[in-house]
């Protein structure tokens, strides 16, 4: 009984103080209470050409984010991608969100990939009562800002009417309230409405497919958004099947990367099973982006018929930068570290250009841009 005395009493200090949410500020949405445009309205008089801007990772890093956006708009894209991680929090206590009786839960051991400070600490007990309370100030259980920070950052997109492709991080799904958010606010194509069930969504814009995943959070105990044969990976199956059938090209958006050289990120093994060599390797993909890894990558690795596909890690968005590992990927082409970036993608029937712009911030010097070029297939 003491135990559920404790649990019950930081349950009540908990909903007087960290565990609330901030609401989205009404006046940061557009009129129908969304925070982008149909992406349908990118096609615009731009025929078979489109400019895609593609960044990720801002994780409450205002200024380097406002700067990234800045450069952004400057470069005046028909859509711009988001490849997830807007919020900076944590989980409470390493674990899933089951809300109050989160509070009843005596020990939650985690295993985070490359992190074994993370692992160590969640061997405490009651996890979630000493994250809501001693840890909060340390430890960001929730965004202070809520998605506010992050709406106020990207207005000049939505001012210029630009819409905006928000592929789900680890960061924007770690609490029920975060999750809703995302599918109220960023949901589109034929998952408008659907809830916070179905994330993931693709919508067809001047001869290209733009697909967009959920990959979850990767956190023990939390529903795994892509089960070996589970619906989004049988959905995502059937779209790639049908753009083929349809004449149309494909770029697949997902925030966890099948590949990565960061030391502190690297690749995620399941990720590479179930969606590379259990989806995409069987179909015709142009181009994969990913975030999560705060840096910048560029990989090829073989699909279909052994013809290299393009993978781009853009996580330049804010925060904190990763570093290269000692051993790179195999098909690792381009790393690098310590830049805020955005990466340009000129859409035609003649394939991608494609263009990582770095940002300066602060009178930081900044690397060469990296281009490349990705033919159409025949």
């Amino acid at each position: 009984m003491p135990l559920l005395r404790l649990a019950a009493a930081a349950a009540l200090l908990a909903a007087c103080g960290p565990i609330q949410h901030v609401p989205t500020d009404p006046r940061l949405l557009l009129g129908d209470g969304r925070a982008s445009a149909g992406a349908k309205a990118a096609a615009g008089s731009g025929g078979e050409r489109l400019r895609v801007a593609a960044y990720g990772d801002s994780r409450g890093n205002r200024a380097i984010h406002r700067a990234v956006v800045t450069a952004m708009a400057a470069d005046h894209p028909d859509l711009v991608i988001f490849t997830g991680d807007a919020l900076e929090c944590f989980p409470a206590g390493h674990l899933p969100d089951y809300g109050l009786w989160s509070f009843l839960i005596p020990l939650w051991p985690q295993y985070q990939r490359g992190y074994p400070a993370v692992s160590l600490a969640s061997l405490v007990p009651l996890p979630v009562l000493l994250h809501e309370t001693v840890g909060a100030p340390f430890l960001h259980v929730r965004d202070p800002d809520g998605f506010n920070a992050f709406l106020e950052d990207t207005a000049p997109l939505r001012d210029a009417g630009v819409p905006l492709l928000f592929a789900p991080g680890n960061h924007d799904l770690y609490h029920r309230r975060d999750r809703a958010e995302v599918a109220r606010l960023f949901a589109q194509g034929d998952a408008a409405g659907r809830g916070e069930e179905r994330l993931w969504f693709s919508v067809d814009v001047a001869g290209w497919r733009l697909v967009v995943l959920d990959s979850g959070t990767d956190l023990l105990g939390d529903p795994d958004p892509m089960p070996p044969g589970g619906p989004q990976l049988r959905w995502l199956e059937e779209q790639l099947a049908d753009a083929e059938r349809r004449g149309l090209r494909t770029i697949v958006t997902l925030h966890l990367p099948p590949f990565s050289s960061a030391r502190e990120e690297g690749a995620v093994p399941w990720v590479r099973e179930r969606v590379v060599r259990g989806v995409l390797d069987r179909h015709r993909v142009e181009l994969v982006l990913n975030g999560h890894a705060h840096a910048y990558e560029r990989l090829e690795e073989p699909g279909l018929g052994g013809r290299p596909v393009t993978y781009l890690v853009t996580g330049g968005g804010g925060s904190t930068f990763f570093h290269v590992a000692e051993q790179r990927e195999p098909g690792s082409r381009l790393f690098v570290e310590d830049v805020a970036h955005f990466v340009r993608l000129d859409l035609s029937p003649d394939g991608i250009r494609g263009e990582m712009i770095p940002v300066s911030v602060g009178g930081a010097p900044v690397p060469e841009r990296d281009r490349f070029e990705i033919p159409a297939r025949p």
